[in-house]
């Protein structure tokens, strides 16, 4: 309207009387300007139904876009379970905060048309995520590194975490908030140590993919594994609570049967947690494990070597120890 354009909408309908109509009918008439918004795969509803004037203002505006309410109330109008999820979340996404991002659901959603699942700008999922996390960011519990550069870093195959070598961030986290740590789509604990009540309730995250036997099972009798190369170490099995991945078997962390995992994690008091030797995400060792990690304000390294059929470490909690899946070694206590 600022250019004084109204006949590209409206026809007056009376020589005599101050009359008018529309141009057009429905998304026929935005697209004389705006071109198709209808043209990708996957397209809004009230755009696949030509009810553009129902988000937007066709005259004037306060808001991004001439949106008749802000981005946030325009969403939530017609998704108000979104709106109450971001509500209720313990842990809540800064992106959905209009102080932190005023696009907020458009930062990361297409409102009109996209060739991909739920109308995301970029597919996979990570190429949005890194929109944002490609910098060092503050939260209310504690930086969060650049993502996209650590990932980055790290070679694309190899060192990376499945869903993060597949770019699917969501199949870990819920991008609207949740009650967990890190906005984690189920439960598990963000300290160096932890309890293991159960492995399905403390480490319900991680057993959604991994065998839940990593750290219920003691001892495991399985043939020694050689798995030097990535791809042959990944397989998935059909276990009671259906397919889940196998790498090495349940496990490779075995110093003869005796399950590494076991041992670290499944404590009633301090039970280290997957983050005290992995990263989540990538890194430049094998088996995600950490170059170095944090206990309180302390950092130490790791020192891990992986060998054919085991390896070592010689962190800061211990001396040197060592375990093998074929020759079981003797370790000082």
């Amino acid at each position: 309207m600022r250019h004084g354009l109204g006949g590209a909408c409206h026809v007056t309908t009376s020589e005599s009387e101050h009359t008018f109509a529309l141009a057009a009918d429905g998304k026929q008439l935005c697209r004389q300007c705006h071109g198709p918004r209808d043209t990708q795969k996957v397209l809004h509803n009230p755009v696949n139904e030509g009810l553009c004037l129902f988000c937007h203002d066709p005259h004037a505006s306060d808001n991004y876009a001439r949106l008749r309410r802000t981005v946030f109330d325009t969403c939530t109008t017609c998704h108000p379970s979104k709106r109450i999820q971001n509500a209720s979340a313990f842990t809540k996404h800064g992106a959905l905060d209009p102080a932190q991002n005023p696009k907020v659901c458009v930062a990361c959603h297409d409102a009109h048309q996209s060739d991909h699942e739920k109308r995301l700008k970029e597919w996979p999922p990570m190429n949005v995520c890194f929109g944002c996390h490609n910098q060092t960011l503050d939260t209310p519990t504690g930086k969060i590194m650049n993502m996209k550069q650590w990932v980055e870093s790290n070679p694309e195959n190899e060192m990376r975490h499945g869903p993060v070598r597949e770019g699917m961030c969501p199949k870990c986290h819920e991008p609207h908030g949740t009650d967990n740590w890190r906005m984690l789509k189920a439960s598990f604990p963000g300290e160096f140590y932890a309890p293991l009540k159960a492995a399905d309730e403390t480490y319900a995250l991680c057993f959604g993919c991994h065998d839940r036997r990593l750290l219920e099972t003691q001892k495991i009798a399985e043939r020694g594994v050689s798995n030097k190369d990535y791809k042959k170490e990944i397989d998935w099995g059909e276990r009671p609570e259906g397919q889940r991945l196998l790498r090495a078997g349940v496990t490779g962390f075995r110093n003869g049967e005796e399950n590494l995992h076991f041992k670290h994690v499944n404590k009633i008091d301090k039970g280290r947690t997957c983050r005290a030797c992995h990263d989540f995400h990538a890194s430049p060792n094998p088996k995600h494990i950490k170059t170095a990690t944090k206990f309180g304000n302390w950092e130490f390294k790791l020192n891990y070597q992986k060998t054919q059929t085991g390896g070592s470490c010689w962190p800061g909690c211990h001396v040197q120890r060592k375990y093998d899946r074929e020759a079981r070694q003797e370790n000082p206590r």
